[in-house]
């Protein structure tokens, strides 16, 4: 066998279909370290079990481990991180010198005592919320599980067995016997399972921004759905006033065509826009009754009376300038960001889970008992019996099971980096669209006001005119007409704004609580083999590192991402042909059977784990 040395500035793991490793470096330092004397202290038989690890791992000197990657994950969502939004209105800000909106927490944010009455129903009563936080439960659980497999798992049994040598043995013997057994514990001095409690504390922190994500979502349907009932009433009340004043025009429009001074058409159509009229009134019923079943399946309950909105409510928020922040704030304030980032720093733990399980498993077992032919003897010191050892299990050859595991790890990895950079990506188009809707929504408005001021001089110009005899009633009718559908207009585009506010402090993250102290959970026991070595860490370390693994990304400077990137590693990919073969049996040799190599190297130094628009993942 051959072997590709690791070096302090380059590094190279090869790997063939053959699957025949050399030995590394590291591993060797790793036989150094467990042949250490504190396990001699440990363990009577210490030379014993050096003796045995010293045989597995020459062994196992075949497999090549692969190389630990200790690098930042350097993401690149490829948007202006560090610029400020662009297109808004007069309302609307976009810089760092103000705080984000998302940083209110929304019983700030909203002012309507009547709205906030009923998200507090909702976040109480909500089924999807209450799954949203049960679920976080269950990771606490999960992680707990995991956080076990630290301690030693100790069984009893006892038993009674009757047994004769042959069918005419008039004796039969009896045999009593209890048990107490320590089950196979493994020393994770590889680091398997701390890897997989740094997994599975990741999932827990992605679990509980999924949450976060749900009431964002929640309490902004809450918000939409009150404007929308708000502004369904207030269609009402226009189109039965409506009504009520076509049909005064129509009983005018009759009498003038039955008294002969008008003809037939200004009737007709003074009729048709009074069913215009009772139209719209069906249609803003319609959309009242489908806003309350809305809100009402949103908060989980029947509404109160007393938090019906009333109609065209004007604010429902004490805000006067919507300041948007900058576009880094996402990667805080958006849970759908911190949940991809969460995912990507468990897949992260993933690699190490993988890698771990190139070393061999070490654990231990024991076993105490006693056993008698007869119940009154069973405790008596003679019947006592014990075991205790340890045994190394080694990876040697699994046809490259453990290759293709490790790297399923590395491409689900990419994959949850991919996922998160479009969840940054997906945020800021979410936000620029809610401000590109509001970037002249404001003017449309002001527009809508200016005609409506127009068609009200229209109206009372022709009833004046109409009214003098110098023009006919359809002057007064096509007013009326214009008149009523600039002030649904106006409604319309009221509805438009309010909502606008709703998606933006939405769409920036606005809603999460995120100033709420977060339960993380930390380890609360031990392995063994971090006694033994002395690795294992103070309750300070622990809070801190909890701490550590749920803050959010940063935003590294153009020059440390280049050379992030120049660190990454080169993976190439080489195919040497051992046989050329005619697969159609057409006389053309058509395929290749041969060797494929795959060789991955690193050009510097590994540098601090750091999940890094570029963005550095801590």
């Amino acid at each position: 066998m051959s072997s590709q040395p690791f070096t302090t500035n380059s590094a190279a793991v090869v790997t063939t279909t053959a699957h025949v490793r050399p030995m590394s470096g590291e591993q060797a330092a790793l036989v150094a370290r467990f042949a250490s004397p504190t396990i001699a202290r440990v363990r009577r038989n210490s030379v014993r079990l050096i003796s045995l690890t010293a045989l597995a791992m020459s062994m196992a000197a075949c497999n090549t481990i692969p190389k630990a990657d200790s690098r930042p994950v350097l993401a690149e969502p490829n948007i202006p991180i560090e610029q400020s939004y662009g297109a808004f209105d007069k309302e609307t800000a976009s810089n760092a010198a103000q705080p984000s909106i998302a940083g209110q927490r929304w019983q700030n944010f909203y002012s309507d005592e009547r709205l906030k009455g009923l998200i507090a129903l909702g976040l109480e009563n909500n089924k999807d919320f209450e799954s949203a936080r049960l679920a976080i439960e269950k990771a606490r659980a999960q992680y707990q599980i995991t956080d076990i497999n630290d301690l030693p798992t100790i069984n009893g049994s006892g038993g009674y067995t009757r047994q004769a040598q042959n069918r005419t043995d008039k004796n039969p013997n009896s045999s009593y016997n209890v048990n107490l057994g320590l089950a196979n514990y493994e020393l994770d001095f590889w680091g398997k399972i701390a890897s997989l409690k740094d997994q599975a504390l990741q999932n827990f922190l992605a679990t509980t921004a999924a949450k976060d994500s749900t009431q964002i979502s929640l309490i902004s349907n809450i918000a939409q759905s009150y404007a929308n009932l708000s502004y369904s009433l207030a269609q009402l009340k226009l189109a039965e006033a409506t009504v009520e004043s076509r049909e005064r025009s129509l009983f005018i429009a009759t009498k003038r065509f039955e008294a002969g001074i008008d003809p037939r058409l200004p009737s007709l159509q003074a009729s048709a826009s009074l069913e215009n009229a009772k139209l719209a009134v069906l249609r803003a019923q319609s959309s009242i009754l489908t806003s309350r079943n809305a809100l009402q399946y949103l908060i989980g309950a029947p509404i109160p009376n007393e938090l019906i909105p009333t109609p065209a409510v004007s604010n429902i928020t004490s805000q006067k300038i919507f300041n948007a922040g900058l576009p880094s704030e996402l990667l805080r304030y958006r849970p759908d960001v911190l949940q991809a980032e969460y995912n990507l720093k468990a897949a992260g733990a993933n690699i190490e889970v993988a890698r771990a399980s190139y070393f061999p498993s070490i654990s231990l077992a024991s076993s105490i008992g006693v056993s008698s032919g007869s119940l009154d003897d069973l405790f008596k010191s003679g019947a006592v019996g014990w075991s205790f050892g340890p045994s190394i299990s080694v990876p040697i050859f699994d046809a490259g099971r453990l290759d293709a595991e490790y790297d399923v790890a590395r491409i689900e990895r990419e994959q949850t980096l991919a996922n998160y950079e479009g969840s940054i990506q997906t945020a800021f188009r979410e936000v620029s669209d809610v401000l590109a809707t509001r970037a002249t929504l404001g003017e449309q408005l002001e527009a809508q006001y200016r005609l409506q001021d127009n068609f009200e001089q229209t109206y009372q110009i022709a009833d004046a005119r109409f009214k003098a005899g110098i023009s006919n009633y359809l002057d007064v009718l096509d007013a009326q007409r214009s008149l009523f559908s600039t002030q649904q207009g106006i409604l319309d585009l009221e509805l438009q704004k309010i909502v606008s506010q709703i998606e933006l402090y939405q769409a920036l993250g606005g809603g999460a609580n995120l100033d709420v102290p977060s339960v993380i959970p930390v380890p609360q026991h031990t392995n063994l083999a971090q006694i033994v070595t002395g690795t294992a860490t103070s309750a300070k370390t622990k809070a801190t590192n909890a701490i550590k693994a749920a803050g959010s990304a940063r935003v590294t400077t153009p020059q440390e991402a280049v050379a992030i990137k120049q660190s990454q590693a080169v993976e190439t990919t080489t195919f040497k042909p051992t046989a050329i073969v005619d697969v159609n049996e057409d006389g053309k040799k058509d395929a290749a059977v041969g060797v494929v190599t795959e060789e991955t190297r690193f050009n510097n130094n590994s540098v601090e784990q750091v999940p890094v628009t570029q963005i550095v993942e801590p």
